[in-house]
């Protein structure tokens, strides 16, 4: 991987990465759950809610998942109307580490090939300036603190550093509030832990450009995810990601109704009853055993919850933010960069810019016919708020940030593909974006169980914003169910 950061060693080197997060435990279920014929519905067909299904359906529970969309996926989205040649485009998950264990499981488990990312060279366009990372010794060509010249990633277990060892054992049933150290981290962002512990205001610049605008996240979410969600490896399923959802669709086949958008739900004490109006507009309603939510807050928030959950739970509907993100995609003639001025470009993260068009991804090397480029904005944050407030020329606005990035662009382009998360009504943004302060009591009220009802989704494991995070919970509320059914609870 040509990252400009070796986070494992770094992680390593601070002893907080070493135990993988322990699997649920659907191996070790009573044996008994599987013999209750019962009804169990999942709103919500993203990877938690199709994971949870397809768990419960093969320990013979009968499942129903209500989906508002046309397709599967949620979060997991693969583009590739108006690309050429088998092009496809990822406007969710991207990546997948040797280290995202639950991913690895269902991709081997459903015999979805994997296609390794090639390295390269990466470029930097920062400061109005395009230049590459300067050989060991000499001078980066922007305005970093002299304590940061000549080599910015070197202080990134100074201003970092100390925020990992306040983490506590992120895998403790307790955490984190048995922890007090992360009071600190859960008050501030992660830009903000940095800058308390030195960084300037260009030390972060390029800090974004290498690692994407991740400064405005829970200090303490951010934190965590970035102690276990990366690897060494980065891969991604041949042919598009969002063939692992349509791997769990078809398994579960009629299981899911889409274009099923929900409206009601309410519970007693013998089970579930949730309200939904089908694709002509007519309304339904459904009773089962027991309910997984596993969409996000966001268009819950939309749902009448006729029979309230805990203080705690609502509030964390009510509060969960969702953190905007855009992609915009261009597929090119070829991949032009391999002949750039500066010298041969090339690997997943092809060019980090302080401009809205954030981080440059090559993802040619995933391409069904490679001799066609494909790169991509990555926008986070503010970068992808800026991005949609260009309306009807955010193409044009993008490609005058490709000029400054990658000239000689805009003779090479044959296919566009974008999306813009915070617009997408069934998302709210890209992932759960806890705000300072909130952590500590939200983490525990967005999983708990209220009564009948489980939660599932990335935004309820510690692997935040990763298929891998969505995938977990799903195993985690599966044997919930399993424990309160073979209870009689």
């Amino acid at each position: 991987m040509n990252d400009s950061v070796d986070r494992r060693a770094f992680l390593q080197k601070l002893a907080v990465v070493g135990a993988a997060f322990p699997l649920a435990s659907l191996a070790n279920a009573p044996a008994s759950a599987g013999t209750h014929k019962k009804r169990v519905v999942i709103l919500g067909a993203g990877l938690a809610g199709l994971a949870s299904a397809y768990n419960l359906m093969k320990r013979g529970y009968d499942v129903k998942v209500l989906e508002a969309q046309d397709r599967p996926g949620g979060r997991v989205y693969t583009r590739r109307d108006g690309l050429r040649r088998g092009g496809h485009a990822e406007m969710g998950a991207v990546r997948i580490f040797e280290v995202h264990e639950y991913t690895h499981k269902y991709v081997k488990e459903f015999g979805l090939p994997l296609r390794e990312y090639d390295t390269g060279t990466r470029a930097f366009y920062l400061q109005g300036k395009r230049f590459l990372a300067p050989p060991a010794g000499k001078r980066w060509p922007i305005t970093l603190g002299e304590n940061e010249q000549p080599d910015p990633n070197g202080k990134v277990g100074d201003y970092l550093g100390s925020g990992f060892g306040k983490l506590g054992d992120i895998f403790d049933s307790a955490w984190p509030k048995k922890f007090p150290a992360t009071k600190e981290l859960d008050d501030t962002t992660f830009g903000g832990y940095a800058k308390s512990q030195g960084a300037s205001d260009t030390w972060l610049d390029w800090f974004r450009a290498d690692h994407g605008n991740i400064l405005q996240v829970n200090a303490l979410a951010g934190f965590a995810v970035e102690s276990i969600a990366n690897g060494e490896q980065l891969r991604s399923i041949d042919g598009g990601n969002d063939k692992l959802p349509y791997a769990f669709a078809k398994a579960l086949g009629q299981r899911v109704k889409y274009r099923s958008v929900v409206k009601r739900i309410a519970q007693d004490a013998h089970g579930v009853t949730v309200s939904y109006e089908d694709r002509h507009g007519r309304r339904h309603e459904l009773r089962a055993d027991r309910m997984i939510v596993a969409m996000p807050f966001a268009p819950l928030r939309r749902v009448n919850i006729a029979t309230p959950f805990s203080a705690n739970k609502m509030a964390a509907i009510k509060k969960l933010r969702y953190y905007p993100a855009a992609r915009a995609y261009f597929q090119t003639r070829k991949p032009f960069w391999r002949s750039d001025p500066l010298g041969a470009l090339g690997g997943l993260q092809l060019v980090g810019t302080d401009t809205f068009a954030g981080r440059i991804w090559d993802t040619t090397s995933q391409q069904t016919d490679p001799h066609y480029g494909m790169v991509q904005s990555y926008m986070l944050g503010q970068d992808a708020v800026d991005f949609a407030a260009y309306g009807h020329r955010r193409i044009d606005a993008m490609r005058k940030q490709f000029r400054k990035a990658l000239p000689g662009m805009d003779d090479q382009i044959v296919g566009v593909a974008t999306h813009t998360w915070q617009e997408d009504k069934w998302a709210g943004g890209v992932t759960g974006w806890v705000q300072p302060g909130d952590l500590t009591w939200m983490w525990p009220a967005m999983r708990k169980v209220e009564g009948r009802v489980h939660f599932a989704g990335e935004h309820t494991s510690l692997w935040i914003a990763w298929m891998n995070g969505a995938l977990e919970s799903a195993e985690r509320v599966v044997s919930e169910v399993l424990a309160a059914d073979s209870k009689g609870a």
